[in-house]
């Protein structure tokens, strides 16, 4: 009858709520670290003999946030390392940009003594026992030289070597009140003011030996060209200070690279 298929349906229903779910699956777990050897290399170890070749006075003026950015030279060359920095006339910013350009003729130049730099900090910030505030440092200090790297990339080097001179001694204020996360925060009002004005020019066009069609090749126009600032997160003013255009690197739909589903 209608009754009974209507009670054994019921019935089956019934069973298969009951019937256990499976378990969700667990996330997997990061296995603990080991370094063998490193706690007792380095643990016990004071600053200065982790930083035998730089003078214990240089890193008690870089942990005490009173070493400046001219001073980086010193910390890989003996010879700059003996002399007493002279700062300059602070009424004459157009003096520290040219020994910006001096001490910096290149990207290079800059990225050595300030890998070095950050490496006290980083041991400095170690020394305090706190794990994820030391992560949160040095994420913020690569994560600047990933921003330093890029602008390198796209800028001329006089304007970049500029912004990080200004951009450093901003940071040292900073840091002063115990902020080292706005390493990672690109200054859009310096950009705008001393870099974004200043893109490499597209290089020239060279004719191989024997082959007309390789000299006519020339770099798309700038208006063109996709801001891969844009797509990092780095340039924000819209339309683009650049002329570029603000679009995915990877689709050129209207969303940065790292939304990209392609």
């Amino acid at each position: 009858s209608f009754a009974a298929l209507a009670n054994a349906f019921a019935s089956a229903f019934a069973a298969q709520q009951i019937q256990p779910q499976p378990a969700a699956p667990q996330p997997p777990v990061a296995p603990p670290f080991t370094a063998s050897g490193a706690q007792a290399e380095f643990g016990s170890k004071s600053l200065p003999a982790l930083f035998p070749s730089i003078d214990s006075k240089t890193i008690l003026d870089i942990v005490s946030h009173s070493f400046q950015p001219l001073e980086l030279p010193r910390l890989l060359s003996p010879l700059a390392a003996r002399q007493d920095y002279v700062a300059p006339p602070s009424s004459a910013p157009s003096t520290e940009h040219a020994l910006a350009l001096k001490h910096f003729p290149s990207f290079h130049s800059l990225h050595r003594p300030l890998l070095k730099y950050f490496e006290v900090l980083g041991a400095f910030a170690a020394s305090s026992g706190k794990a994820w505030e030391v992560f949160s440092i040095t994420r913020s200090l690569s994560e600047y030289i990933s921003h330093l790297t890029e602008l390198h990339q796209q800028y001329k080097w006089s304007a970049v070597v500029i912004y990080h001179i200004e951009f450093h001694t901003a940071r040292i204020w900073d840091m002063k009140a115990g902020n080292y996360s706005s390493w990672a925060q690109p200054d859009h009002n310096l950009l705008s003011r001393l870099v974004y004005l200043h893109p490499l020019p597209p290089p020239s066009s060279s004719a191989s030996a024997g082959s007309r069609n390789s000299s006519s090749k020339l770099k798309r126009p700038v208006e063109q060209q996709i801001c891969y600032d844009w797509n990092s997160g780095i340039c924000k003013t819209t339309p683009c200070p650049t002329k570029r255009r603000h679009v995915c690197r990877t689709c050129e739909g209207d969303h940065p690279s790292s939304s990209c589903t392609k």
